[in-house]
Parts: C-alpha cells; structure tokens; sequence
C-alpha cells in the first residue's frame, strides 16, 4: 500500500509538471544565402534564423498560480535541426544536435555550407530543412529557396576615340559582384592600363571604362586592323570566376599628319602648275588682240598732212592776192 502510495504520488508530480509547462515550436523561418544567387561550382554559406512566436500566439507562458513554473516564461529545446542535399546541391555542413533551448520572442541562427555542381542549370531550387524540438520530438519541415544563375559580367564595344578603346562592362546579375577587373590582350599589342580595376558592381549596373592602345614596337604605329580580347575576372562571395572572352576587330583611324605631309607638296605642285596656266593663257589672250598704236601713228600723221595742206594753200592763195 505505501508503494502505490509513492507510485501515486510520482505520476501526480509528473503530471503537475507536464500540466505548468507549455511550449511553442519555433514556426517562423527564414533563410539568408551569402552570396545571393550562386553560379555554377560555387559555395555559399546559407544562414536559417528560428523564432519562437510563443509570445505572439500567447502561448508559452507560465501555467498559472499554483504551477511550478509560475511567473516564468518556459523555453522550447531544439534537438535537432537537417538540411537535406539534391543531386546538385551538396550541404557540407553536418546536422547541428542539441541547440538547447528556445524561448518565446528568441531566434537561434543555424549555418550552413552548400556546394552547387558545376554543371548546375540556372534556375530555382529547393532544399529540405527540418526541425526537431519539443519533449514530445515535433518535427517541422520548410523548404530553402536557393537561386542558380550562370550568366557572368557583360562585355560590349563602346564608342572608340583615336587613341583609346572604350568598353562597357554590365552586370545583368541579381546580386552584387566584388573585386570586378578587366583584363585585355593582343597580339603585338600594348594596353594602357594592362588591366582596369572596377571593384563593387551592383545589379544592372553598367561602366564604361577607356584603354589606350599602342604598337607594342615603339618605333612602328598601328596601321593595320586587330582582334581585341577582353576577359572579366570578379567575385561571387568568396568564389572567384572569369568570363568567357570578348573578341572584337579594332581598325586603327588613319593618321591626319602623315596625311598632311602626304598632301602639303602634291598642293604646292598644284599651286604652281594653276599659277603657270594662268600666266600661259593671259599671255596667249594678249598676243591675239590686234595692234593700236599703229592706227594712232597714222592717223595723226594725216592729221598734220591735212594741216600742211590747208596751210600751203592759204598761202598760195595770200600770195595770188
């Protein structure tokens, strides 16, 4: 009789403490990945927050007077949490045991590293999560939203001046790039600077960025047209890349100076040969027009023939009178 009395007791005590405590799966989860949006062959570290709403639902608070938790807030433990790979996506990371406990309003910060396959396609995927907690072992299950999209730094020509060739570097992408460098090349070609440094881009930012060019013989200038490569090398997280190159012809503009000294005697033999026409042909139109000193001369000689006449008359006449 006294050992069921015990016994009784016990299951009476048990149940008093089972009665005072009340607890609340963390049901909020959210997941942040570093970076963003992976590219094939990259890895991430995916961070998953836990948040006991305990306070918020009202549950999870002390069972009332009289109960051994009165006047506290009881916690949840978390036992267990999973994170479950794909045949393209590796989780690295280990499942995390015996978080400890959670209480209302707390967040627990689980980490994850994940590996995307290198023949990754772009698109959506998800990975299974699991929680295990409570003293009853409830398990909950959310899918993690992971992004892959394979499309790196965009390349395109630009409006080229004399000496430099201009280029507009893109990022078409939904997360941020670090460490962005161009690298350019040539054969027999010399680039200034040999390699341009962007740093941060954001999403849908784009640059325009200037190298100058030169023959790579200092003694000789660029005359003939050349296959210009440029390549992007930059950071996704902690994953370094490099496009694919970007070929495109380049013809170099024609030198006005030597153009200029090319054309400064063919102008003056021009001049000289228009000022020799001119003189040839005023003196060819002067020598065809006819001679009038000539008719001058003649008229005034009869001019004073006719005077002498007229003179020697009137004096004969006087002398016949």
């Amino acid at each position: 009789m006294k050992r069921f009395m015990q016994i009784l007791f016990l299951l009476l005590l048990a149940s008093g403490y089972a009665a005072a405590y009340e607890y609340h799966m963390p049901v909020n989860i959210q997941s942040t990945m570093t970076p963003a949006v992976l590219l094939p062959g990259d890895e991430a570290v995916l961070a998953i927050e836990l948040a006991n709403g305990a306070a918020s639902y009202g549950t999870g608070r002390d069972a009332g007077a009289g109960s051994s938790a009165q006047s506290t807030l009881l916690s949840t433990p978390l036992n267990r949490t999973s994170l479950k790979s794909t045949p393209v996506l590796q989780v690295l990371t280990e499942d995390s045991r015996d978080l400890g406990m959670i209480g209302p309003n707390d967040k627990i910060t689980v980490y994850y590293k994940i590996r995307a396959a290198d023949n990754i396609s772009s698109g959506t995927y998800l990975l299974d999560f699991q929680v295990v907690g409570g003293y009853d072992t409830t398990t909950i299950n959310r899918d993690i939203l992971i992004k892959v999209d394979d499309t790196p730094v965009g390349l395109a020509r630009a409006e080229t001046a004399t000496s430099t060739f201009n280029l507009n570097v893109a990022n078409p992408r939904e997360n941020t790039l670090n460490a962005v460098t161009i690298v350019p090349s040539s054969k027999g070609i010399v680039f200034s600077p040999d390699e341009y440094y962007i740093g941060t881009m954001d999403p849908d930012e784009v640059f325009t960025i200037s190298f100058g060019i030169k023959s790579e013989d200092a003694a000789k200038s660029l005359t003939k047209p050349a296959n210009l490569s440029f390549s992007a090398k930059f950071k996704n997280g902690d994953n370094w890349h490099t496009s694919r190159a970007y070929v495109t012809a380049y013809t170099p503009p024609l030198d006005n100076s030597k153009q200029s000294s090319y054309l400064l005697p063919a102008g003056a033999v021009a001049l000289i040969v228009l000022i020799a026409g001119g003189y040839l042909y005023r003196r060819k139109k002067l020598s065809g027009k006819p001679n009038s000193k000539p008719n001058s001369s003649f008229n005034s000689n009869s001019g004073s023939n006719s005077s002498n006449s007229s003179g020697n008359s009137k004096s004969q006449n006087g002398k016949a009178s």
